[in-house]
């Protein structure tokens, strides 16, 4: 958890340092290794800068007779200049892509065109947070699991005081909760953190108030904003 902790604390502290004030967060779960290969093949189309028609690729994207890898090509090269046209071109695939091996670069590259777009019309620095999970309108999604101290079952008291705690102290920071799960001897949560609040602060003053009630809950979780883990992966991670 520190570690999630002192990177966004850090970033912060960076974005203010810097007066920057807009940034981009991809909306969209897509996951890390796809944002990291897209914005290398971005890096690379970027460096050979080799002369294209807007007009020409946009036709290649929506043809139905081009290879994935063009249009991949297409996507990257639309979303590298500050045009309008072509960034509702990306919109409009993106909506509904004639090839779903490419909802993921798609995503990527209507986020990319945004950037672009903003940083040409307003002249500022654009800076993107990547996460696996993404976020909406400057909150970044997290999955968090909790668990009981020796990985004793729950009462149903129990489950009412995580319910009720958790639930008091993430809506008082403002965090929108998508998902709350309660299983026997763990719950999960998947929510929308404003990036500006100190999300260490809030959980760990969850804990301490449920612990009020017979020190139940493990001090120590898992917060990650890279993948939600399933049921399988839980148990494993128990065991350990």
């Amino acid at each position: 958890m520190s570690g999630q902790d002192d990177l966004l604390a850090k970033l912060r502290e960076t974005l203010n340092e810097q007066g920057i004030d807009s940034f981009h967060i991809l909306e969209e779960l897509v996951p890390i290794e796809e944002q990291m290969d897209y914005f290398r093949y971005f890096a690379r189309l970027r460096k050979e800068n080799n002369p294209f028609v807007r007009d020409e690729e946009v036709a290649i994207l929506f043809s139905p007779d081009e290879s994935i890898e063009r249009k991949k090509r297409s996507l990257t090269l639309l979303a590298s200049i500050p045009d309008v046209g072509a960034y509702r071109s990306i919109e409009t695939y993106h909506s509904s892509p004639q090839e779903p091996e490419l909802l993921y670069w798609s995503s990527m590259a209507l986020v990319s065109s945004r950037i672009v777009l903003s940083s040409d019309l307003s002249g500022q620095q654009q800076v993107y947070i990547s996460s696996g999970l993404g976020g909406h309108d400057k909150k970044l999604r997290f999955f968090a699991l909790f668990t009981t101290n020796n990985r004793q079952e729950f009462t149903d008291l129990q489950k009412e005081i995580v319910e009720r705690e958790f639930f008091f102290q993430l809506q008082k920071e403002e965090v929108v909760i998508e998902q709350f799960e309660i299983k026997d001897k763990y719950f999960t949560f998947l929510m929308l953190f404003p990036f500006d609040r100190d999300v260490k602060s809030s959980l760990n003053a969850a804990i301490t108030e449920c612990n009020q009630y017979g020190n139940f809950l493990d001090k120590k979780f898992l917060f990650t904003n890279v993948k939600v883990l399933n049921e399988k992966e839980i148990d494993i991670l128990l065991q350990k």
